[in-house]
């Protein structure tokens, strides 16, 4: 018997002359485009390398956020800019959690740690980690700031509100000048 493993090396064992490999675990915590890029590349040069596991804060596989403005002007829907659907990550061996937002990296054991609306919380053990979670929208701090109706524009549940509100309100000002405020504007 043979054993060979570290905290970031992958572990082969030989067994009366048959030679196996255990995978690294990888975990990725985001699920957006640079992220699943990554994991596209990952595959691509060596797709038996690692068990990978998956976090999203949002419901949705990974979808193209730069399409978000043509589902805003009702030209494309959810399901036209989706990139990965759940199918391609079972089809690739990856865990995907959805709806899950990670509360907890614990680097002493290695361990990531989540939780969904509903409250329930999960773990998944890494080897490697990558941390893929993207910006977050910046809303200036001005007066009324809060009221309804003052919205961010990043992900597909800001095009959603945008959507409702556009049924309730006739103008709109958009305060930004990043890609998709640009094309809300438009």
């Amino acid at each position: 018997l043979f054993l060979a493993c570290g905290p970031a090396t992958s572990a082969f064992v030989s067994f009366f002359g048959v030679a196996t490999m255990k995978k690294s675990k990888l975990v990725m915590i985001g699920n957006g485009m640079a992220g699943v890029r990554t994991i596209e590349e990952l595959l691509k040069v060596a797709p038996d390398l690692y068990d990978i596991t998956v976090f999203g804060a949002e419901p949705h596989p990974n979808y193209n956020r730069i399409l978000l403005s043509p589902v805003l002007a009702g030209e494309q829907t959810l399901d036209d800019i989706i990139l990965n659907d759940r199918q391609w990550y079972g089809d690739h061996g990856i865990t995907l959690h959805t709806g899950f937002t990670v509360t907890e990296v614990n680097r002493v054991r290695r361990m990531v740690s989540a939780t969904d609306s509903s409250g329930t919380t999960l773990s998944a053990p890494y080897d490697r980690l990558i941390l893929a979670t993207g910006s977050t929208p910046f809303i200036l701090p001005v007066p009324g700031n809060q009221l309804q109706g003052v919205l961010a524009y990043r992900d597909i549940a800001d095009t959603q509100a945008m959507i409702d509100s556009a049924a309730r309100y006739r103008h709109a000002v958009v305060i930004g000048g990043g890609l998709l405020g640009l094309e809300a504007a438009n």
